[in-house]
């Protein structure tokens, strides 16, 4: 196996309908797709088969649903086992879409943060929800990918707890979707991918200023991508690298123009150790 280029489908939202939209993105060397739907338009399975048919590249994964009620790490034991129940829906929606990966988010967002001793159980939360994911995802095929976050989010953002956390689980069918934009607003993105090492299973390949979440086209903010990529190969990582970014047509149309492709490339020939 070696690493290769993805996008994010966007599914269900009027600016991303277009279906030139993931074939300009497959111009730029995309080979897979990540389905990532608009919850609110209540889209069906149908039209998310379509809309990743007309993009004429296959899903090897689903962003799973995120947000207050989604909370996997949340204190209260009715409502974490509700988000564990949504995310094996999540992964019964990934099969059907042809990808066994669903990426989960660790945690809920508090800005103000969390005190000690609600941090602590949440860690403990998040531990029971990933051992009982990986139980499932063992039974039916699946596999959860925990997502490294910034740091308003009150678990999730330390890398090499995350990695700490998923090693002392040991869970199968679990693993790390690492997530170099949310990494470059934490600490050194090449450092946190060594962290992630063994674990990272998928990778969403995005930059940003470091100051917010801006899911900018990779060299086109601070991220230092030729030092992520070096440190991907040195992990041996050999998955999709997912542009998850949200940039019209026109827009992408301008970065093929730039040259944006060809730095796609050799950042992806970096990782394989092809340069």
């Amino acid at each position: 196996m070696a690493a290769k280029l993805g996008t994010i489908a966007a599914i269900g939202f009027d600016d991303f309908k277009s279906p030139q939209w993931l074939q300009t993105l497959r111009a730029m060397g995309c080979s897979t797709v990540q389905a990532y739907r608009n919850t609110e338009a209540d889209v069906s399975l149908e039209e998310m088969l379509d809309y990743i048919a007309a993009g004429t590249m296959p899903c090897d994964s689903l962003h799973g649903v995120y947000g207050e009620q989604y909370d996997p790490s949340c204190p209260d034991e009715r409502a974490r086992l509700f988000a564990v129940d949504a995310f094996k829906s999540e992964g019964e929606l990934a099969l059907k879409l042809g990808g066994p990966l669903v990426v989960v988010h660790c945690s809920t967002i508090r800005p103000d943060g969390v005190d000690p001793d609600e941090r602590r159980v949440r860690v403990a939360q998040l531990r029971k929800s990933i051992e009982e994911l990986g139980r499932y995802g063992s039974e039916v095929g699946v596999t959860y990918a925990f997502e490294n976050l910034p740091a308003y989010h009150p678990v999730g953002s330390d890398v090499a707890e995350l990695a700490h956390i998923l090693e002392q689980v040991g869970a199968p069918n679990t693993g790390m979707c690492f997530d170099t934009g949310h990494a470059n607003m934490v600490t050194d993105a090449a450092d946190a991918a060594r962290r992630a090492g063994r674990h990272m299973v998928y990778c969403h390949f995005c930059d940003n200023s470091g100051q917010a979440d801006e899911h900018l086209m990779p060299t086109y903010g601070s991220l230092d991508t030729d030092a992520v990529a070096r440190a991907l190969h040195e992990i041996g990582y050999a998955g999709t690298m997912m542009l998850e970014t949200f940039y019209q047509l026109d827009e992408l149309k301008r970065f093929i123009d730039d040259g944006c492709p060809d730095r796609l490339r050799h950042i992806i020939a970096t990782v394989n150790g092809d340069n």
